[in-house]
């Protein structure tokens, strides 16, 4: 079955479950990059990111036999595939932190140029990098709200710990970022 762009995600599925390889291909070249994406937020390692995917996939051609008979979103499944075996992944290697761990300093970065036009892609990049020095833990609960839209009893469920533990990881993280994010307008503000 060669996959035409009118091919669905859900015509490629059940494709799948009867054997066809080459929808198993067309849904690892239609998801791939995205899925990727989704397990570095929160590996934050692309190497093992992408172990994770590959993976993900492997494990839907061999039980491809047992797979939902109707899954209304692809997409979805596949992401949520991709996070449980992501934390599976921190769980195994315990690399998800017991300990909160310090909060960085914030940055004394020279490079910050003086009187440069703060650009919603500068801004979107210098976010990202508060976001990547915080604490593992925090940081990961921090992705695991954010960026990948999980509730607070979701990831609690996840990550093995309480409710009150991700409030406290989130507190943590948006005064950090609240923090960080002031001092750059601010160097922006004296320099301008």
């Amino acid at each position: 079955m060669r996959s035409a762009p009118s091919t669905t995600d859900s015509e490629l599925f059940s494709a799948l479950r009867q054997g066809q390889s080459s929808a198993l291909d067309a849904l690892f070249r239609r998801h791939y990059v995205d899925l990727c994406r989704v397990a570095l937020r929160l590996l934050n390692d692309e190497a093992a990111a992408e172990d994770v995917v590959q993976v993900v996939f492997t494990k839907l051609w061999t039980r491809r036999d047992t797979l939902p008979a109707h899954i209304p979103a692809v997409g979805p499944y596949l992401r949520r595939s991709v996070r449980n075996r992501s934390l599976n992944y921190l769980r195994d290697r315990s690399r998800l932190p017991l300990d909160d761990g310090e909060l960085p300093d914030l940055p004394s970065d020279p490079s910050l140029q003086p009187g440069a036009a703060l650009e919603a892609e500068e801004l979107q990049r210098r976010l990202h990098q508060a976001i990547d020095r915080l604490p593992e833990r925090c940081r990961l609960v921090f992705v695991m709200a954010k960026v990948e839209e999980m509730s607070h009893q979701e990831i609690a469920a996840g990550l093995n710990i309480s409710v009150k533990t991700v409030e406290n990881q989130m507190t943590r993280a948006y005064k950090f970022l609240r923090q960080w994010l002031a001092f750059i307008l601010f160097l922006i503000v004296q320099n301008a």
